[in-house]
Order: structure tokens, then sequence, then C-alpha cells
């Protein structure tokens, strides 16, 4: 190349001359993209016109449409329509307006169906509509608008109907319409605004009659008109929209007047007009729908897009509908704009369904190509990119040449490659850019190395001349350095390394040579590196990373061992940084590399320690000192410290998420930039903040074989009036406890994610239940956890795609299913939702069922014990007869036996050998009492009622199998220490230990109970019921003098008191103790008026009676 160029003219005439050549070149207003999401009717959006957006207090998105009430979770949409048979179904599908009341109920206005109240437990709707000759109904079935007050009132605007307000406890409707002869009433009757203004005041947008203020003390109206000639009046009297910012400024969108600001102290109105021609005013003077979002921005929906307003420059931003470009806005007619609780901003279009986006996502500013627009950013794929010393900011792009922005005015400005100029740029593939320590730039493509001046706007190429040595090494020029000592270092795509001499505008080449292992190692040369110690690092594609040292000229290599995990990673090495620590960062398709220099080893980095992925295309560091690194799924961000990575995907706002190598800078105020195949991303890592802001998680959906289980709820009227009735409210959150309603299959009561708690039977072997974690910012990126408390033994891990648990042949038994999820930044809702769940057994399973097994085993078990004693009593027969044979020399042995043969019970020889020892212990205690309450021997005396009947209807055989069962009832009644024995006949009498008598009379009772409870069993399969009359004592019958009545007189009167109670009904026990005697000889000598000694009060008695005792 002949013609050499000077080095001495600074960047610094840069933007002088730009502006001075700004009438030859494409320049347009560099405004950021939005990224627009869509929900059309692809994705299950009923109908594309979004009229009205509402979120809920439960999180839920409501979607107005032409065709049915959508609710909208962040990953399914949910349809309400109008159902001709089910009047508990919306009353139209043309959703115009909606609200939700303090209360939490959703109000929603139709074209034509009135108004609609949505109870959301029951997930039914009570329909309001006009009544021809009711002035207390609904004034027009068309609702525009709808408004509840700071007092709680609702405000229902119609399409012809005027202004209504509805009293929810009297369900009436008074109605404020215009009257031609009244100037203070309403202006016209469409109502297609409401407002209500922070210091309480009612704002009424009407159709043609401008703005109302309603005055609730007089209930009159004061009218805001368009006046002719007037400047400061309302510039259009349809108006649209209405909305108070957060400074108290009330701003009018009106049809054909565009946007207006209202003074209320001048009572004035400014007005924002479409200028044709300036694309900083309001994009059209259609404004149909305006909101203030939380931080403080002014966002107009009108015919012609969005726009956002800033009231510093007065100015607008514009965002269109862009054909072919599947982010842009998806239609210009927007009619709705909501800002939900996470500060995304939902834009409703009239047929492009609905669009959001998040504000915040915008600190990753993203610039890209527009299709339709030729003043855009030249192409969409970025491989270079820099900011001069003057701040301006250069792109290099694949096809699309070089781009400089001005970010003082906003303006690209696009340098092309022109065949047969040879002053302009060599080639439109810019893979590298370079501005020098003089202020040169320096612009590496596939057609060479190109210097700009910035004076002439033209530029100098230094091309590969076949057969010059001096000239550079290969035209495509991928990296560009100049090192400490203003030496420029130009690496080529199969040239290898070029050191270029200002001063003899000569390259000295730098090649590999085969067999020469001090050569470079590769000709590929894709990154350069000059550290802090002035060492020069090449890193190639394919041959490793390479140390040059200048003075031996020599190259020492670092390639990858597969058997040496300290090596490099990867031999293609795409990007070099050394960070503020001195540390040496290599960024490979391999993973990320550090580089220790005294080892000359390097530790691995890569998607097992937390990579978004393990193509490393470029490193930059923050002021913070962290890493940021460009892969092929996004940006990650990489802590020093702890060595920890924070990935960002296009869900984040990223221009893709594939980068490109070659394509990333740092700006001297800490700004980095990064770029893709969709353009770049710039932004200051310091406002990337991570959303804390924790989602509202819910269960949304219960499936019983694998089909949606329905609501069918317990009161059918859903007014708003209703849900106020205290009664009806206990009705509705007892259902909670048990959402089963089993007359009609199996149903829910109430939505599923009101409900508490459900039951399950054991035919519901397959259940699932579906969650959502209601953040919107970036919902694919939620990640949720869930477990079946009782079942799971460990949180279960899921994410968007698979968010439906389910069981299948569930244990009877009471379970807990809980569900928690993060926002995309990883902050857990750790209480999440819960629904407590209840399996209820097969029949064959439940406690009767086991009762009744029980019972069967007793009856096998009483059955064989029986069996047993009959086997016993013969046993017993036939030793006695052995025993008879061997005694008959001693029949005395007979005389003592002391047990009954036919029922096992003691006998009264038994009785009477050991009863005056116990007596005798007995007397013992009382004359040498001793701590405590001396003992008590109680006599229970007990007869079985009517056992003549048993021997004389059923045999005698049956009499003894009753009296052998009898004994075993009243043997298990009774303690171990306690004596049973058969007195006489079906008489039998039992001895207890005690210390008193209320002990006895306790016993007493539990063996008539007993009696009473036993069937017994006569043989051949049948059975009996019997009852016993019981007389009760107590020995000493005199606790003062022990030694005044003998145990034979003191049962003599458990005697008296059992004819007592034969006397008096049977099956039941009396108990006779002393209360006051003093005379013991007139005790003696009248035991046979047992009544007289009562009436006198001597004596007292106890019974199980429940009438009065008869002693005669």
């Amino acid at each position: 190349m002949s013609k050499k160029i000077q080095f001495t003219l600074p960047f610094i005439t840069l933007l002088f001359v730009t502006i001075f050549f700004s009438s030859i070149a494409f320049s347009f207003d560099g405004k950021p993209s939005i990224r627009f999401k869509h929900i059309t009717i692809e994705d299950g959006l009923p109908q594309n016109s979004v009229h009205t957006i509402l979120q809920g207090s439960t999180g839920f998105l409501w979607i107005g449409t032409e065709e049915g009430l959508v609710r909208y979770d962040g990953y399914s949409l949910k349809v309400f329509k109008h159902e001709p048979n089910n009047s508990h179904s919306l009353s139209d599908n043309d959703i115009l307006s909606l609200i939700e009341d303090s209360r939490g109920n959703l109000w929603v206005g139709t074209r034509g169906g009135g108004l609609n109240y949505f109870n959301a437990k029951t997930q039914q709707f009570t329909q309001y509509r006009h009544q021809a000759g009711d002035l207390n109904s609904l004034s027009h079935d068309t609702v525009y608008s709808l408004l509840e007050d700071s007092q709680g009132n609702l405000w229902v605007g119609t399409r012809g109907g005027g202004l209504n307000h509805f009293n929810p406890k009297t369900q009436q409707f008074t109605h404020y319409r215009h009257q031609t002869d009244d100037a203070n009433s309403l202006s016209d009757d469409d109502v297609f605004s409401l407002l209500e203004d922070s210091q309480g005041n009612l704002w009424v947008g009407t159709r043609g009659g401008g703005l109302n203020y309603f005055n609730a003390k007089t209930q009159q109206f004061t009218h805001y008109r368009h006046q002719a000639g007037d400047a400061n009046s309302l510039s259009d009297d349809d108006v649209y929209s209405l909305v108070e910012d957060s400074q108290g400024n009330l701003w009018v969108g009106t049809h054909g007047g565009g946007l207006n600001y209202f003074n209320p102290k001048t009572q004035q109105f400014s007005h924002y007009r479409h200028q044709a021609g300036d694309a900083n005013s309001l994009s059209d003077d259609d404004v149909y729908s305006l909101v203030e979002d939380s931080q403080g921005n002014l966002w107009v929906g009108t015919r012609g897009g969005l726009n956002h307003f800033n009231p510093k420059t007065q100015q607008f931003t514009q965002y269109r509908h862009q054909a072919g470009d599947a982010n842009s806005l998806s239609h210009d007619d927007v009619f709705s704009l909501l800002e939900d609780s996470q500060g995304n901003l939902w834009v409703g279009t009239l047929g492009g369904g609905l669009n959001h986006f998040n504000p915040k996502i915008q600190q990753f500013t993203h610039y890209r190509h527009q299709s339709d627009d030729a003043n855009s950013l030249s192409d969409d794929t970025v491989y270079s990119l820099l900011e001069d010393s003057q701040g301006n900011l250069w792109v290099g792009t694949l096809g699309g040449g070089l781009n400089y922005f001005n970010p003082q005015t906003q303006q690209f400005t696009h340098y092309r490659h022109q065949a047969g100029d040879a002053n302009s740029l060599s080639d439109d593939d810019v893979f590298s850019l370079l501005e020098d320590s003089q202020g040169n730039l320096w612009v590496g493509t596939r057609g060479g190395l190109n210097h700009f001046n910035p004076k002439t706007q033209q530029f100098s190429q230094y091309r590969h001349q076949t057969g010059d040595a001096n000239s550079l090494s290969h035209d495509t020029v991928y990296s560009l350095l100049e090192d400490s000592q203003g030496n420029l270092w130009v690496g080529t795509l199969g040239g290898g390394l070029n050191h270029f001499n200002p001063k003899t505008q000569q390259f000295s080449q730098y090649r590999h040579q085969a067999g020469d292992a001090n050569s470079l190692s590769d000709d590929d040369v894709f990154s350069l590196l000059e550290d802090s110690q002035g060492n020069l690092w090449v890193g190639t594609y394919g041959g490793g990373l390479n140390h040059f040292n200048p003075k031996t000229q020599q190259f020492t290599h670092y390639r990858h061992q597969s058997d040496d995990a300290n090596s490099l990673s990867h031999d293609s090495v795409y990007s070099l940084l050394e960070d503020n620590q001195g540390n040496l960062w290599v960024g490979t398709p391999g993973g990320l590399n550090l580089f220790n220099n005294k080892t000359a080893k390097f530790k691995r980095f890569t998607t097992e320690n937390g990579l978004a992925n393990n193509v490393i295309y470029r490193i930059e560091e923050d002021k913070q000192g962290n890493i940021w690194l460009s892969t092929n799924q996004g940006l990650s961000r990489m802590t020093l410290k702890a060595k920890t990575f924070r990935n960002y995907d296009v869900g984040d706002g990223l221009q893709s998420n594939e980068f490109n190598s070659g394509a990333s800078f740092k700006s001297k105020n800490g700004e980095l930039f990064f770029g893709g195949i969709n353009g770049f991303n710039r932004f200051y890592p310091e406002n990337i903040i991570d959303d804390k802001q924790v989602p509202i998680v819910l269960i949304t959906d219960m499936f019983l074989l694998n089909e949606s289980v329905p609501i069918v709820p317990l009161v059918l009227s859903n007014s708003p009036t209703l849900e106020q009735n205290s009664e009806t409210k206990s009705l509705l959150d007892s259902s909670s406890s048990n959402a089963v309603d089993e007359v009609a299959g199996f149903s829910l009561t109430q939505a599923i994610h009101v409900t508490k708690a459900i039951t399950l039977t054991y035919k519901d072997n397959i259940v699932a239940f579906e969650f959502a974690a209601l953040h919107f910012s970036n919902p694919k990126k939620n990640k949720f956890a869930y477990q079946l408390v009782g079942w799971d033994k460990d949180w279960v891990s899921t994410d968007y795609k698979n968010r439906r648990a389910t069981y299948t042949n569930l244990p009877n038994g009471d379970y807990t299913f809980r569900v928690k999820a993060s926002n995309a930044d990883g902050y857990w809702n750790e209480e999440g939702a819960s629904l407590n769940i209840t399996v209820l057994p097969p029949p064959w399973k439940t406690w009767w069922a086991y009762t009744f097994y029980g019972l069967f085993l007793l009856s096998l078990v009483l059955a064989f014990i029986d069996s047993q004693r009959k086997k016993v009593i013969v046993e017993r027969v036939i030793n006695e007869q052995l025993e008879r044979k061997v005694a008959e020399r001693t029949a005395e042995l007979e005389k003592v036996s002391l047990t009954d043969q036919l029922t096992g019970a003691h006998n009264r020889r038994f009785f009477h050998k050991h009863i005056g020892k116990e007596i005798a212990q007995i007397k013992r205690a009382y004359f040498k009492p001793k701590e405590g309450t001396p003992p008590k021997i109680g006599f229970i005396m007990l007869d079985m009622d009517h056992f003549k009947q048993v021997n004389d209807v059923h045999g005698h055989d049956a009499g003894d199998r009753v009296l052998v069962q009898l004994v075993k009832v009243i043997t298990d009644t009774c303690r171990e220490s306690d004596w049973v024995v058969r007195w006489g006949g079906e008489e039998f009498v039992v001895i207890a230990n005690t210390v008193n008598l209320q002990e006895i009379q306790n016993l007493a009772e539990r063996i008539r109970i007993n009696i009473e409870a036993y069937s017994f069993d006569i043989g051949n399969g049948k059975t009996l019921n019997k009852t016993c009359s019981i007389g009760i004592s107590s020995y000493p019958f005199i606790e003062q003098k022990p030694e005044a009545l003998s145990w034979e007189q003191t049962l003599s009167f458990a005697d008296i008191a059992l004819y007592a109670v034969k006397n008096n009904g049977r099956n039941a026990w009396i108990s006779l103790f002393e209360k006051d005697i003093t005379n013991v000889d007139l005790l003696i000598e009248v035991t046979n008026s047992i009544e007289t000694l009562i009436k006198n009060g001597h004596l007292s008695y106890g019974t199980s009676l429940q009438q009065e005792v008869d002693w005669s």
C-alpha cells in the first residue's frame, strides 16, 4: 500500500464532523428495543382483542376479550364463557371492563350482557341486567367502565344509560343521566371512563360530553368541554381514558384530541398531540388507555401504538408494531394497560392479543436491527464493540459493516463497503475494533485492516499483498491490540500474528512453523492481551494459548492435555482477560480457565460449577471485581471471592442466549457491552439487581383419573350481599374442611386454590395437583418444589414445564400436599400453598370392619375356651371319679372339698374355712391402727333373676351352663384377690377386700352391667340374656365398734338388701351401711325392721335403683 497516513489527528473532532456529515449519513432515533412477549389465540387466548386487564388480590391476571373472560397464572389460560343454559355463567362473552372491589369480589362489565359479579370461590357469576320498567335495575346492558371509590361505592358507566351507583345491600342501582334541561346533570349518557382522584373526587369521561366532575354532596356535575378557539380547554369531547399520576396530576385521553394534562388550580388543559414527522410526539391522537407505573413513568396506549412520556423532556418514545419483528408490539391499537405487582407492563391490543414486558429487565438495554427500518442497526449479528475516548459507540457487524452511535444525538451512522470506492470500508464483515492511544480508529474486517479518518470520513485499507512479505499476512483480521509501547498487533484467521510499524507502514509476520516449537502454535489468532507485566498473550483457534517473549521473539505454548486436569481445558482460545488482581482468565469452548503464573497450571470452571454454558466467547470485569462471561446460553456473572455464578438469559432481557466471539467492551465508566446474533446489550452491572419479591404460590387445579375436578357449590347464590351474611360465610368456611360433594360425584364446593382440605375415597386412586407461581417477570425461570407430607420423604424439585404432582394408590390416612416456588432470581416463597388430604379406607379396612374382625375372633376364642372348659369339666368328673375310687375309704375328703363342682367357684366350706382368718386380720387392723384407712371386707350377695325359668323352659343342662358362665362373668369382673363363692343354687357371694364402701358398690355395678350385657350360651345355638339382683354390706358394719356385729350378722344385711332388690324390680343393687348407731343392742333387736332403722337415721343405703326402695 503506497499511500501513507498520519496518526496525529485525535478523535476529538469526531462529533463535529459527524454532525457536519449528517446530511449524507443514514441516521435514526437509536432508542433501545423493548422485547415484547405476546399471548395470542395461538397460546390459548380465546380471541385477540383485549379490552381490559386486571390483576386480582390472589395474584391471577384477568383478561377481558371479545370471546370471554380469561384467568392467567403465567402458564395456562382458563376461559370463562357465556353458557345459554347456565344462569350462573357469564352473561355475555364481550368483556369491556373489570375491577376487583375492596372485598376481593370481581366485577365484569360486558357489551350487551350487563354487569356480572364473579365469586372466585365458587367460580360462578351473578348477572345484573337492565330490566325494562324497573328503575332500580341497571340502566343499560353495555358497561364501558367500572370503579369502586374510597368509600366502597360501586360506580358503573354504561353506553346510553349514563352513570349507575350500586348498593350491594339493597341490590339496587341509582341512575345519573343526562338531562337536557339541567346544566348540572351528567353531560352525556355514554360513560367511557371513571376515576377517583387522591382527593376523593369522582371524574367521569363521556363520549361526546367531555369530562365531568361529580360533587357527591350536591349530587351535581361540573362539565369540562372542548371550546372552539380556547387552547386551554379540553382538546376533544370524547374522553376514553383517565389517570391521576403520583404527583396528583390528571391526565385525560381523548378520541381524536390526543392527550390532555389538567391543572386543577388553573382549571386549564395542556395538549399533547401527534405531530406528523416528529418521532418524539404522541404517536396517535386516539388515546384509549393510560397508566402510570411504579417508577413514575406514564404509558399511553393509542391507535398508533404504545407511548412512553418523559415529563422532563416533554417527549414521547413510540413503540409500534414492526412487520417481521416478532419482538415488537403485536398490534398498534392499544386498548388497555396494566402494571402488575412485579412491575410488569401488560398491553392489551385490538387484534394483536396481549403484550407484556418487564421494565426491570430493560437494565439490559437492547439494540437490534429493524427489518423495516433502513436506519436501524445495520445487522443483528454483532462481532465487535468499542466505546471511543469521546464516548461514541462503534459496532461491527457481520454483513452490515460498521455502525457509529452518538449517545448525545442518539443517532446511528452506517459505514458500508462501497464497490469501487477505495476510501470506503474494505468489507462489511467487521470482526474487531480498536482505538489506539493517539485516538485513531482501527477496524479489522474480512477484507483486511482499515484506518478511519473522522475528518474526511474515509477509510485507509491495509490488505494482504501476494508476494509482499511486509504486507498484512491475511485479510481476515479477527483481533487487534495496542501494547504499552504503542505497537499495533493484528491477529488474523489463517495468517497468524502481525506487528505493524506505523512509521514504515509495514507488517512483521509471526506464523506457525511446522517443526519449530518456539513459533506461533496456530495461524488462526482469535484473541490478544498484554498483561500488567508487559507479557503478550495470544489465543489461537485450535493451537491453544501462546506467550510471546519480545526479546527472544519466541512463543511458549499452553495446550490442552487430555490426561492432565490442570492443563488448558480446550485448544481454542476465544477470549483473554487480566483482572484487577493480576489473574489471567482464558475463555474457551471447554469452559473458563484461571491461569496460575507460578505453577503454569490452569483451574477450570464449567457448567458443573454453575456456568450457563461451557462456550466462553468473551470475558469482562466490572467495577466490583465480578467476572462477566458471554456464552451460547446467555451471560454468566462470576463472583470472584465465592467463585459462584449467576446466569442470565434471553428472558432477563438479553439480545439472545447466543453471543459472539470478539463482541464485548467495558467503557471507562464501567458500562459493559456484549454482542450476539440479535444485536447487542449494554448495561451497568451495578444496576443488575435481583428481584427479591417472592411469587404468590397457588394450587390451581385438581385432577382425578387425569380429569379436572368440577366445582359444585353448596350455595348456588353468589350475590355480594350473600357473602356478607355471617351464616352463609360460616357455611362456606366449614365446607373447606371437606370439599367432596358425594351427592354429585366427586367435586369441589369451591375453587381448589381457596380450599383447605379434601377427602378422597379408596376409589380415587390417581390424584394430581397443578400449581403455579404468580410472578410474571420471567415465569419460565420460576422454580418449584412440592412434597406430600406423609408420603414423600423429601421435596421434589421441578420447573414450569412440570407443574403437576401425581400420586397413585395412596394408602388411607392423612396427608398434606405442600408446594413452594421461587422467582426467576431464586428467591423462594417457603410458605407456599398447602392442602390437607384425607384418604378414606375401603370398607374392609374401616374401624367397624376391624371391630367385626375382632368380635369374630373373640367369638372363636370364647368358643375354644368353652370347649376347653367342657373338656376340663369332663376331665374333672373323671378325676373325681378316680379320686372317689381312691378315696372310698376316706369319704371325709369329699366333705372337705372346697370347690363347687359345677361352676368351679368356691363353696361354703371354703368360705367358712377362710373367713375367720380374714376377720381376724380386720380386727387387728382396727384395734392396732396404723397410718391410712383400715381395710374392710365387702359382702356382695348375688342372685340371678328368674333362674328357675331357665330350668323349667330349657332344662337343667341349660341352667347348669348358665351358672358356669355366670361364675366366669363374675370372676372376670372381680380382682384376683376377691373370692367368688357359690352360696347355694343360683345364689353367690363375692368377698372383696377394700378400703371403702364406694369401691364395693362400684364392683357390684360392674358385675350387674356385665351380667346384663352377657349372652349366655345354652346350647343348640341359643343364647339367653339374664340379670341379677345384688345386696351389699361391709365388715365391720360399725367402724367405731368393729366388734359389735359379727360377720354373720353383717352378711345377713347383704341378704336383706338382696331381697329388697328383688322386691323392688330386680336388676339392681342395694348397699346397707351404718349411719348413726349409738345403741348397738337396739340394732340387734330390730334387725328385722330395716325400714324403721332407716327412717330413724340409724341406717342408710345406696342403690342403683331409680325409685325409692320399699322395705316393707
